[in-house]
Order: C-alpha cells, then structure tokens, then sequence
C-alpha cells in the first residue's frame, strides 16, 4: 500500500474526530501535518541543537504542560512513574494509568516526553511539543516498540522509521 493510500485511509479514520483537533485547550492539533510528518525536521532539527535536562518523575512535568495535556485527553493525561504500575494490559485494573512514563526532556522550548500504553500490546509514544513561554504551539507524535530511555534513542528511532512503510505514526492520540 502507498503512502497515498494510507493517507486516503487515515482520512477517514481521522475525519471523524476533526482532523484539526477543535477543542477547548487553546491548542490546535493539525493531525494531518503530524500524520505527513511536515513539522518533523524542525523538531529533530531542535532535537539536535539544543541543550536538554531529562527527568524521570511524573511530578517534575511542569505544571503549565501537564494541564495541557490534561486538557487534550480524556483522562487527565494519567501516568505512572517508570517503577509504577499502570493499564499495561486489557486484564489490568481500569483504576491504573493509562501511561507509564519512561523519561522527559526539556530545552528552553522543546519538550519530549516517551512512555508506554498498554491494550492488546505494549508500545511506545513519542510526543514532541514546541513552546513558547508556557504554551504549547507545535505537536508531533509517534510511536514505537523500544523503550527509549534517551534523547539520542527517540533521534535514532525517528531516522530510521520516518521512511519506512509504517513509519512512526500507530494513531495520533495522545
């Protein structure tokens, strides 16, 4: 199947929901864009360049990001710290997180952040968010099957995928 085809398909998966993520957040979500990876090369671009501090504590998330989040799910953006459990599986307690969080980084206007859903199987998102002060104005997502535990592995990651058949995008839903 070509790229066409999958984006004719990711249309119609996607139209539904608004494929320019309408919502109350302040934040509009162009699935499209993040889908054709338009805004990618400036994200790795920044990646690259900047000077970033990792963490790997949910409550070091600053607050004005986590309420963005909390406002662009439907679940308050719930995620575990990496030695907690959280919804890894269909079997698990719905009381759980749906998100373990493996590690975020932070420069003066990019943020990355990695962690683990669960369902049927395990995988790993990737979510980019460009700042400016304390608001959010760009996004890209993606996902993979690693754990990436680095900045450096999320850059890897996104190289080597970013032309492959599935490439980097599972669905955009963070």
């Amino acid at each position: 199947m070509t790229k066409t085809n999958y984006f004719i398909f990711f249309l119609f998966l996607v139209l539904p929901y608004s494929s320019f993520g309408q919502n109350d957040c302040g934040i509009t979500v162009d699935t499209t864009k993040i889908f054709l990876d338009e805004n990618l090369d400036s994200f790795l671009s920044d990646l690259q360049l900047q000077t970033f501090q990792t963490f790997t504590n949910k409550k070091q998330i600053p607050q004005a990001i986590k309420q963005q989040l909390d406002c662009l799910t439907k679940d308050s953006f719930s995620i575990a710290n990496p030695n907690e459990e959280y919804r890894c599986c269909c079997t698990s307690s719905k009381k759980l997180p749906r998100r373990k969080l493996l590690f975020f980084s932070q420069s003066k206007d990019i943020f990355l952040i990695t962690y683990l859903t669960g369902g049927l199987g395990e995988s790993t998102t990737i979510l980019l968010l460009k700042l400016q002060g304390d608001k959010i104005i760009d996004i890209w997502t993606g996902y993979g099957f690693p754990e990436f535990k680095s900045k450096n592995e999320v850059i890897k990651h996104i190289e080597k995928k970013r032309k492959s058949e599935f490439g980097l995008h599972s669905n955009l839903f963070i």
